[in-house]
């Protein structure tokens, strides 16, 4: 078949060229099955073109497969010998089928038409009558007095682990494990009855990094008919999904999912178990542990499924209307409609993760995977698989499990007793390499050293004595017996007791722990994940020993990490179990820093590879590397030189010259926050802040992501309001300028299109500190690798004078190089967002106009240059004369867009 011949009849407009190619290309990846890495510049209208052409090829292999059902039930029937009632009766079977899913299309149309939806009738608002399932003012799973006499010992059974059988004492020489527990428990007879299972069909997976990136998808589906023809659900966390009040007040994500857990969990355990004194206690401990009020009634939760069927598709925001409109839970609402939906849409996290996956109920085998903004993949799978605990987290961690122990020893299984004292020796193991030294006696560099250190696996193991510990069955015991939940809630239970007593006992305990609640429990989850982050092979990570620092009060607090470097691993079970992945992108290259460092060991005829270009003509962006300032001083960015009051100067004197001649908005990255500060102190104790705000109002990324919207749309109101000026010539001002940094909230998912981004200034090379020992780490494993089949590009690190840098090999500056050049890519990418738009892009550095071969009209960009996209690299115009040329360029540059933009 050929690309004509391939149709996307749900792209919403006529798609150009490029779009077209890329929908074409995308479809016989599909077809072929293995990886597909697929670029297309940012504001080429990728997102729509990867839903089109990803739905379409699921919407004709349903209809493939059914076709080949059909036929091979034909074929059978005329070799089989059966009777004929048989016959009709697996053919009739095949078409109820049919026809219900036909009919559930209907349901759906006619949903979506109906403005008088039945709606669910209560005489109290929703909230209203939360409060009232939670008893008024009363908390969950919380009883307004203390409990007195006998029935204290009774309540502390809510707290004992159950007896846990490892593979040491279980006669079938592995650990008994408890059934999975079900995700939605009943609580009545009329939820008892399980659902009849569905057969899931042919699956899409769509992720990307954000709630904010998943809701823009949503929003492109919406435009398409596959909205209604297909059943989506969009996956959230628990923090993105709670409606319930009691829960998502606690504010962090790990206290909202502990909470959450917490409250499921005593649903499903009820009051088995217990030996009741008396009816009335009894009846207190099942009111206790009556778990959350959302969570109830199934016939709620069965309701909300139904709902989500019978809608269009829908993002997040409509899952919480909807979940507060039944008053259900919409995050195990949205669950329950994974296995019946034709699309799924959830964040990095639920997909790169395994034990989430496994949670979620995603099942990827022969199903198509499509991951969104990949340019970062291999890092986002090795931070996921990453983790960190602090000391401080450590000592919380040890003191509730040593009350908890000497308060429950006496009633603990002796197999739970032995593995929270393994607990403990563990806890302090880890405490005494981040100890603060003694002074003298330590050598600086030792496990317990002022020096910060990184390890393998083994040596850290061994360094601790702790390598005869049996991690995986420690790890397995954290997750089975559900210790974390048990000592975390007796731990609450105690300072509870302690905040309304009189006395404020400081028994167990002491005052003044109860904003640390939340870290304990924080610390539990973070010791958890470095448990099992020591069971990974050797070679696959390292840690970092930070150790504590300082005297008295006044210690800076120490921390373990572990740093994950294969990501092979992990995202290998991804590739072998799905039939197709689609790593999509603006810019992906290298790609064979892709291929080796995520799967390597798949064959080449496995991989395909598309690229295409931007659909603005060349005339619509202006890139130039900039040698020189207006002073004839050149531009050297590094950090040796950057500080120099003669380069800052000479920056200043750029900006307000290409103030006056780029309108509306420009949009200045620097290389870090602190450059930023220090660049913008100088301008203004030198007065050429007060030139630049003359003609741009300066504007500046701040710190804190909660002020990011309020400053963005300050920058964008300058701009229309300066646009719509009619008198010219009585306001100099002409638009706004925004000082950005390059990693911060601004320069990755903003879009400056049109008039907020006429103009993109990127200040230097964004390089990270050649210091940071996680890179270091990160650029020797790199090097370790077996030989790419794509070689390196031409490395420019080992000129700077780095002896950690000249020391690594070519593939591990070349890495180190790339993680710069990936940053820039996604700053200077939020300029260009549609075929009408046009902005020049500034890349200001002597290091940007190197070039392999001779000055001129045909120079080839060598250097930082050489990793740009081919749609600007193709079109750089590198000056290395006087600043002049910029200016003439800029200004012939505007006024052809202006004049192309009047006269259509």
């Amino acid at each position: 078949m050929a690309d004509g011949e391939l149709q996307f009849p749900a792209f919403p407009f006529q798609p150009y060229p490029i779009q077209q190619q890329f929908m074409s290309a995308v479809y016989r990846a599909l077809q072929k099955g293995g990886v597909a890495i697929v670029e297309s510049p940012t504001g080429t209208g990728k997102t729509l073109s990867l839903i089109c052409s990803t739905l379409q090829w699921l919407e004709d292999e349903h209809a493939h497969r059914l076709s080949s059902s059909r036929k091979g039930e034909a074929e059978c029937a005329k070799e089989d010998e059966e009777p004929d009632w048989m016959r009709d009766f697996e053919v009739n079977k095949e078409e109820q089928k049919l026809k219900e899913k036909e009919e559930k299309k209907q349901r759906r149309k006619l949903q979506l038409v109906s403005d008088s939806a039945k709606k669910v009738s209560s005489s109290r608002s929703f909230f209203g009558d939360v409060d009232e399932r939670f008893g008024g003012k009363q908390r969950i799973g919380k009883s307004k007095k203390p409990v007195k006499t006998v029935a204290g010992a009774l309540e502390d059974d809510e707290f004992l682990v159950e007896d846990y059988c490892s593979d040491d004492n279980a006669s079938s020489g592995e650990a008994v494990k408890r059934k999975p527990e079900k995700d939605i428990s009943s609580s009545s007879e009329e939820d008892v009855e399980d659902e009849d299972e569905e057969e899931e069909p042919l699956k899409v997976f769509f992720c990307s990094r954000t709630h904010s990136q998943l809701s823009q998808f949503v929003g492109e589906l919406q435009r398409t008919k596959f909205a209604t023809s297909l059943q989506s659900v969009s996956l959230g966390s628990r923090k993105t999904l709670c409606i319930n009040p009691e829960v998502a007040k606690l504010g962090s994500s790990a206290r909202i999912n502990e909470r959450c857990l917490e409250l499921h969990k005593a649903k499903s355990s009820g009051h088995a178990g217990l030996k009741a004194v008396k009816d009335n206690q009894m009846q207190r401990r099942k009111v206790k542990s009556s778990g959350c009020p959302l969570l109830k009634k199934q016939r709620l939760q069965r309701q909300f499924k139904e709902k989500l069927e019978l809608s269009s598709a829908m993002d997040v925001e409509d899952l919480v209307k909807l979940g507060q409109e039944l008053g259900t839970c919409p995050y195990y609402g949205s669950r329950r409609a994974v296995p019946t939906a034709d699309l799924v849409v959830l964040p990095y996290q639920s997909l790169l993760n395994s034990s989430t996956r496994e949670s979620l109920g995603v099942k990827l085998k022969d199903c198509v995977v499509i991951i969104d903004e990949a340019h970062n993949l291999v890092d986002t799978v090795n931070s996921i698989h990453s983790c960190q605990v602090s000391a401080t987290q450590l000592r919380q961690v040890s003191s509730q499990l040593s009350e908890y122990l000497e308060k429950f020893k006496n009633r603990l299984a002796d197999s739970n007793r032995q593995y929270i004292e393994t607990l403990l020796l563990l806890i302090k193991a880890f405490l005494d390499c981040l100890a603060v030294p003694e002074p003298g006696g330590l050598k600086g560099g030792q496990i317990g050293g002022a020096k910060s250190k990184m390890l393998t696996i083994n040596d850290f193991l061994f360094s601790l004595k702790i390598d005869g510990i049996n991690l995986f069955k420690l790890r397995r015991y954290i997750k089975e017996s559900n210790i974390v939940h048990k000592v975390s809630s007796y731990g609450e239970k105690v300072i509870s007791e302690q905040t309304v007593s009189t006395s404020q006992s400081r028994s167990g305990f002491a005052k003044g722990t109860i904003p640390q609640v939340s870290n304990a429990l924080t610390g539990f989850h973070a010791l958890a994940d470095l448990v099992l982050a020591l069971t990974n092979a050797d070679k696959d990570g390292r840690v970092l020993v930070v150790p504590s620092v300082g005297k008295g009060l006044d210690i800076w607090d120490g921390h373990l990490k572990f740093v994950m470097l294969n990501a092979t691993k992990h995202f290998t079970e991804i590739v072998e179990e799905a039939k197709t992945v689609i790593l999509a992108g603006g810019t992906l290259q290298p790609i064979s820093e892709l291929r080796d460092r995520l799967f390597p060991q798949l064959p080449h005829e496995k991989v395909h590879l598309f690229s295409c270009g931007h659909i603005v003509p060349p005339e619509s962006i202006l890139p130039l590397a900039i040698a020189r300032g207006p002073g004839g001083h050149t531009f050297d960015f590094t950090y040796q030189s950057r500080s120099s009051q003669t380069t800052i100067e000479e920056l200043g004197r750029l900006i307000s010259n290409v103030s006056s001649v780029v309108p509306e908005g420009i949009v200045v990255f620097f290389p870090s926050f602190e450059y930023e500060s220090q660049v913008h102190a100088t301008w203004a104790d030198k007065g050429m802040l007060a030139s630049i705000q003359l003609k741009k109002h300066v504007y500046r990324e701040p710190r804190s992501a909660s002020e990011v919207e309020d400053i963005l749309q300050r920058y964008k109101d300058s701009i229309i309001k300066a646009s719509n000026q009619t008198d010219k010539a009585t306001h100099s001002q002409r638009g706004a300028l925004l000082l950005c940094v390059v990693g911060g909230k601004m320069s990755e998912g903003i879009n400056f299109s049109d008039g907020m981004g006429r103009c993109v200034v990127m200040v230097g090379l964004p390089y990270p500190s050649p210091s940071d020992p996680e890179l270091i780490e990160r650029m020797r494993y790199i090097d370790q690798l077996p030989a790419a089949e794509v070689g390196v590009g031409n490395s420019v690190t080992a000129s700077n004078g780095n002896l950690v840098l000249q020391r690594c090999g070519q593939r591990g500056r070349e890495y180190y190089d790339n993680l710069c050049m990936k940053a820039v890519n996604q700053s200077i990418g939020r300029a260009i967002r549609h075929i009408g738009d046009y902005a020049a892009i500034l890349l200001v550095d002597v290091r940007y106009t190197s070039t392999s071969s001779p000055s001129g009209p045909n120079a080839k960009p060598s250097g930082p240059a050489s990793k740009l996209p081919e749609w600007i690299k193709e079109r750089l115009v590198q000056v290395t004369g006087s600043f002049g040329e910029v200016h003439k360029l800029l200004h012939q540059f505007f006024k052809h867009n202006q004049q192309r933009i009047q006269g259509n």
